[in-house]
């Protein structure tokens, strides 16, 4: 015999149904056939049936308040039954009378007399409970015949009567019968306290929506959208936090080589390191010394290759070319004066223009001295020579 305590309003909508034995006050009771629990329950599977298939109903002949005045186990509500599951972290609970919805009002224990945590559905047979991990004190309890039915605790739709959670289920034979008034208190503060702790839930996401720049109305859910923006803006969120944690490194690595670059700019006395900095004033003295120095000898660096060229130059534009060569430089001009053809003429005039008064000739040119260098001559014998043959 398995016998039902019906009922406390939980939700809109939503029904609590305790399996008990019927009572002066608002209690069912309800019986079926095969629910009792034994030895060959220990070894078989473990599988202890919770409630019966298709629609039951207390058999006081008191009505149900759902439409059409009983419960319905079918597939639709294990569907429920096994949604409600997947979001439940803890195991499912034996006890021994329902003592765990009265610990608070009576301050005794409330022991565990087995665990569970699979449900499973047998079209013609009802739903069972798989796998029940009893403890040894429970095991012998039913092992002896102390304990044999269960009563469980659901919840359940007010219109069409489908279990909708389970709450727990507890071994009974003749079950508490005082204080059941209390159990649908306790109860009715369970469940308002779980829909507190899930307006508390609301109003934090919808706090964090709006730090997030997403506005939710007091009275409204979240919709799909308000959480895509705030994802959103989570994601830019964490962008600028990476892109200032990157700053920050950078800044650090340049703090880091402006100390070197001071820390080698100075002795340990705090003076400039002389072997390896000068002065400005000295060096901007000694550019200015190298850039005279360079004038200079790019002067006579011009005037010594129009010498060494004379005959590609006409003596008109010896001006010219001294000027174009201190402008332009001696490489550009070497480079003009190299592409040009020797002229014999312009060879012999400037040869017989470097005759001293008395005749003789009074330098070697370019390319006299050449031809001395390649005989071995000294530009003086050389020239002794020349002046010799000319007379």
């Amino acid at each position: 015999m398995k016998t039902f305590l019906n009922k406390k309003t939980l939700t809109q909508g939503i029904g609590l149904a305790v399996l008990t034995k019927q009572t002066a006050t608002n209690i069912a009771v309800l019986t079926f056939a095969g629910s009792a629990i034994n030895s060959a329950s220990l070894s078989d599977g473990n599988r202890v049936q919770i409630l019966p298939d298709g629609y039951f109903m207390p058999t006081d002949g008191r009505d149900v308040d759902v439409d059409g005045g009983q419960w319905l186990m079918d597939e639709l509500a294990f569907s429920s039954l096994q949604t409600n599951l997947a979001q439940r972290k803890n195991d499912f609970m034996f006890d021994y009378e329902h003592q765990t919805l009265y610990t608070e009002q009576n301050g005794k224990p409330a022991p565990a007399a087995g665990w569970f945590k699979k449900l499973d559905y047998v079209p013609g047979e009802g739903l069972f409970a798989v796998n029940v991990d009893w403890t040894p004190t429970a095991t012998k309890h039913i092992s002896d015949k102390e304990y044999r039915y269960t009563s469980a605790v659901f919840s359940y739709d007010l219109k069409t009567g489908r279990p909708i959670e389970l709450m727990h289920v507890a071994l009974t034979n003749e079950p508490a019968l005082d204080g059941m008034k209390a159990i649908t208190a306790l109860k009715s503060i369970s469940t308002n306290s779980t829909t507190n702790e899930k307006g508390a839930a609301m109003n934090a996401a919808t706090q964090l929506l709006a730090l997030l720049g997403v506005t939710v109305a007091s009275d409204a859910d979240i919709t799909d959208d308000q959480l895509t923006q705030g994802t959103v803006a989570l994601k830019a969120l964490q962008t600028k936090a990476d892109l200032s944690g990157q700053l920050e490194k950078d800044l650090n690595t340049a703090q880091t080589s402006v100390t070197a670059l001071k820390a080698n700019a100075a002795t340990a006395d705090g003076n400039v390191d002389l072997s390896k900095f000068v002065p400005k004033e000295t060096y901007d003295a000694a550019i200015t010394q190298v850039a005279a120095l360079k004038a200079t000898g790019d002067s006579n660096s011009v005037d010594q290759l129009l010498k060494d060229n004379a005959d590609k130059v006409f003596e008109s534009e010896i001006s010219y070319l001294t000027d174009f060569g201190k402008q332009q430089g001696f490489v550009a001009l070497k480079k003009m004066v190299d592409a040009r053809p020797a002229i014999a003429a312009l060879k012999s005039k400037q040869t017989q223009g470097k005759k001293a008064p008395g005749g003789n000739v009074a330098a070697l040119t370019a390319e006299q001295q050449y031809t001395a260098d390649q005989l071995g001559l000294s530009h003086k014998d050389f020239l002794a020579t020349i002046n010799k043959e000319t007379k």
